[in-house]
């Protein structure tokens, strides 16, 4: 039975860990740093940009002035008919030179801040890129995966892309406006314009509701999509042993399953949009009531004219809309402030790399004399369990020594520690006498060659994988690198020779052959340290003898690591370390160890052996290291390079594949699909559909319904005064009606869409997913179909899908909704005006398009 306390620790525990959630959530950086990569001339577009949204914004209220001039000498045509004919064109005359000023503003407005935004965009992806690449290793294997890597190239950047842009230029549109309409509107009629300024707070404070709740709800959503991602780009990346286990229903499931959390939260954002949209023009209908009220009022107490007082009311009115409008562009900057919070981090981050390329030394000869003194190790990922302890071993300058051991023991930690991919928790490494923590790191790992048992290729060409070895190599050193490991065997038989795609890792390479081409990367460099790290331990006997031999000519001259996984290939090594639990138990050379039969090396030797009687021995006497002859030799045979690699055969052709160019000349085109079958897709929510049509239709009906309440209010400020008022009385109640009831339509229909949006996006990535993975495996040999390009695709394609066939549908409804109900009454009010304006419809459409 456990204790209170005991029962207690794990509630807190749990508490701690919602705290650190709910941190991460809400962590921001400054809006100004978003600008941290403007540069002068984006500081000139920026600033032209400014100019041009400050002059489009101020024109509406402007607008209004012409506009109530012109209804003054409408309302007043019956007592001057001559007169008012001329009068009307003077002011139309306005309303042109206006309009040049609001084209050219606003276009120098949207093409400064979208041209200086894709500047910084690309600055900050390529800052973003080069941070992450200089980070230690112990980053990678603590908090920065692979998936909020690609999230944050491919999504968060476009985040924080969009506030910096135009978003901006709306930002500064919408409060000029807001600024120049309550200045003119106070120094026209300032009692209306007092009024108004009252209601204000309420259009700002809804707005303002609204954008803190979605910037809450956007980035959880953004850590479930980054959750899902991670799933699906280890699954595709390991592809051929999810089918090889048909296990693609279950990574299908587990797929399914992180996306689930974002579904739930994509609710309560379609929620939240319509509460908060509802609410602003909730504020809008109550506040026109008043106003309206108000302005009759003022009419008929003679402070003001009819034309007058109605264009104050629309200016101020307009301009605290405008706040409203402004709320999603802050909602944008929000959301790019905690977007941009990682991006910073990883950009700001201190690491050993930036670090020691300030402070660090180089030395001027390198003889490659190693001593580990006292070393204690634990990986940061692990705190708790003890890798190296009190690790003393010395590495004699041109020599090889050879590390074996049990798993887990330590002996591939000793490589890592080399090339300083960690930092030993206590005591030194030296390298000829100097602690490598004082050298450049980049510089060290200059000095050392990497030969891994995995070799790590990449989606580009046999040339360009050999090329990262050395940058400004030669096509001699290319070749003659190939040479030396026995790649140019194969790579002559290929179609395209170096030019020939390998493929995402390398996959359409053989084994044997990734292990060639890694080798050649490695001898390009001449490195004074190499280390081989169970270098041939994946290879079949053939394969290992053949490397081997490759490697036996560049390792002589050079202080040599070996991680033994096979003991058969270390017996002429200079010195054999044995490790066990992370200290050195035993060193000397084979024949001083194999003396004691009770040793740990001959306890090694002997299960060894005892496994390989089991089965056919793999392995021939000339497979295991031997000393050149001459250092001569060995220098001019691989006087050039090494960075990283394995190896094994080349019995296995790449032949069966064919070139990778073909394969990507031969990619389909993606064929355009009909609407038809995009809204096909929605059909299980017909439902939510129908109900969403219905009150997007009654959303974009109220605007033409509210412009004839306030039209119809205007003309009774013409009239009798007991006429007015009872006008003004029916428009102000069914303002108030109008009120309630856009808040139940607008969350009706963000609701009902939201709750369809995210089911439809739920859908399109679970089947994308699904049909990935059943496609055969050469289909994922396309350079095209890499893991990180299609994890991406399902992405991008299942939000491109849902702002078609959702987003964008229902903007249109509403649109139509709003056309219809505005054509029906401009008929039915003058059919001939409605005529002549309908003949203007092409212009508009043409000028938009």
């Amino acid at each position: 039975m456990s204790s209170p306390e005991n029962g207690a620790a794990p509630e807190a525990s749990g508490k701690k860990k919602k705290k650190a959630e709910e941190e991460e959530v809400v962590a921001k950086v400054p809006f100004l740093k978003l600008f941290s990569f403007a540069d002068r001339w984006d500081c000139v577009l920026m600033a032209v940009g400014s100019l041009g949204a400050c002059a489009h914004g101020a024109s509406v209220p402007v607008f209004f002035i012409f506009f109530g001039k012109l209804i003054n000498i409408i309302g007043l045509a019956y007592l001057f008919p001559t007169t008012v004919s001329g009068r009307v064109a003077k002011y139309s005359l306005d309303f042109v030179y206006l309009g040049i000023v609001i084209f050219f503003s606003s276009w120098t407005e949207v093409a400064c801040w979208m041209h200086t935004g894709e500047r910084q965009a690309a600055k900050m992806r390529l800052a973003y890129l080069r941070a992450m690449l200089d980070q230690d290793i112990a980053v990678f294997d603590t908090e920065a995966s692979t998936g909020e890597v690609i999230n944050a190239i491919t999504s968060d950047i476009l985040v924080v892309q969009d506030a910096i842009s135009e978003k901006v230029g709306n930002f500064m549109h919408y409060i000029s406006r807001f600024l120049a309409g309550f200045a003119i509107g106070f120094s026209q009629v300032w009692q209306i314009s007092l009024v108004t300024l009252a209601i204000v707070p309420l259009i700002a404070i809804a707005g303002g509701t609204y954008a803190y709740v979605t910037i809450g709800l956007m980035a959880r959503v953004r850590k479930s999509y980054v959750k899902a991602g991670e799933i699906a780009e280890e699954v595709i990346g390991n592809v051929r042993t999810v089918q090889a286990f048909v296990g693609e229903e279950k990574a299908v499931r587990s797929y399914r399953e992180a996306l689930l959390r974002t579904y739930k939260y994509g609710k309560r954002g379609g929620l939240a949009k319509g509460l908060g949209l509802g609410s602003m023009h909730s504020v809008l209908f109550l506040s026109w009531a008043l106003l309206i009220w108000f302005t009759s009022v003022v009419v008929h107490k003679r402070i003001s004219n009819g034309g007058e007082s109605f264009t104050t009311m629309l200016n101020v009115v307009i301009a605290g809309l405008s706040l409203g409008q402004a709320a999603p562009n802050i909602s944008t900057f929000l959301r790019a402030r905690t977007a941009a919070y990682p991006i910073f981090q990883m950009i700001e981050r201190s690491t050993v790399n930036t670090a020691s390329s300030r402070t660090g030394r180089t030395l001027p000869v390198v003889d490659g004399h190693i001593q580990f003194r006292n070393v204690d190790f634990s990986y940061p990922s692990r705190p708790d369990v003890v890798i190296l302890d009190r690790f003393s071993l010395n590495f004699p300058a041109g020599k090889i020594v050879a590390l074996v051991g049990g798993s887990g023991s330590g002996k591939s930690t000793v490589v890592s520690l080399i090339e300083r991919f960690y930092e030993p928790l206590s005591g030194s490494i030296l390298l000829d006498g100097h602690d490598i923590k004082e050298l450049d790191v980049k510089w060290l790992r200059r000095q050392i060659g990497l030969v891994n048992q995995e070799p790590a290729l990449f989606a580009t060409s046999i040339r360009e994988n050999i090329l990262y070895g050395k940058g400004d190599a030669t096509a001699e050193e290319i070749n003659h690198a190939a040479k030396l490991s026995e790649a140019i065997t194969f790579i002559n038989h290929l179609p395209d020779r170096y030019e020939t795609q390998v493929g995402e890792r390398g996959i359409q390479l053989s084994g044997g052959q990734k292990q060639r081409i890694a080798i050649s990367r490695a001898i390009l460099k001449n490195p004074s340290i190499l280390l081989l790290d169970e270098a041939t331990s994946a290879l079949d006997a053939e394969s290992e003898k053949s490397v081997q031999e490759a490697l036996d000519r560049v390792m002589v001259g050079r202080t040599t690591v070996v991680i033994a996984h096979r003991l058969s290939t270390i017996r002429n090594a200079d010195t054999i370390a044995v490790v066990d639990g992370g200290r050195i138990v035993e060193t000397g050379t084979h024949e001083q160890l194999m003396a004691n039969p009770y040793s740990a090396y001959s306890s090694l030797i002997q299960l060894q052996e005892a496994a390989q009687l089991q089965h056919k021995p793999s392995l021939s006497d000339s497979a295991s290291i031997t000393r050149p002859l001459s250092f001569k030799y060995s220098r001019e045979l691989s006087g050039r390079t090494s960075m990283g690699a394995s190896f094994r055969s080349d019995k296995d052709s790449i032949s069966r594949y064919g070139g990778a160019g073909e394969a990507h000349d031969e990619v389909r085109k993606g064929k355009p699909v009909s609407m038809k079958k995009l809204y096909s897709m929605v059909r299980p929510d017909w439902f939510f559909g129908l109900s969403g049509t219905i009150s997007a239709f009654v959303a974009g009906s109220q605007m033409p319904l509210f412009a004839l309440g306030v039209t119809q209010a205007l003309v009774s400020y013409y009239m009798g005064w007991e006429t007015t008022k009872l006008e003004v009385r029916k428009i102000a109640v069914l303002f108030c009606c109008g009120a309630v009831l856009t808040v139940v339509f607008h969350v009706i229909e963000h609701l009902s869409f939201g709750i369809m949006g995210e089911r439809l996006t739920l859908r399109v990535r679970e089947k994308m997913f699904s049909a990935i993975l059943r496609n055969e495996i050469g289909w994922f040999d396309d350079t095209s179909n890499t893991s990180a390009m299609l994890s991406s695709r399902l992405e991008a394609d299942a939000t491109l899908v849902r702002t078609i066939v959702v987003d964008r549908s229902t903007i249109l409804l509403q649109n139509v909704g709003m056309i219809v109900t505005s054509l029906i009454i401009a008929f039915i009010l003058n059919w001939r005006i409605t005529l002549v304006v309908l003949a203007t419809y092409p212009l508009m459409n043409r000028k938009c398009s």
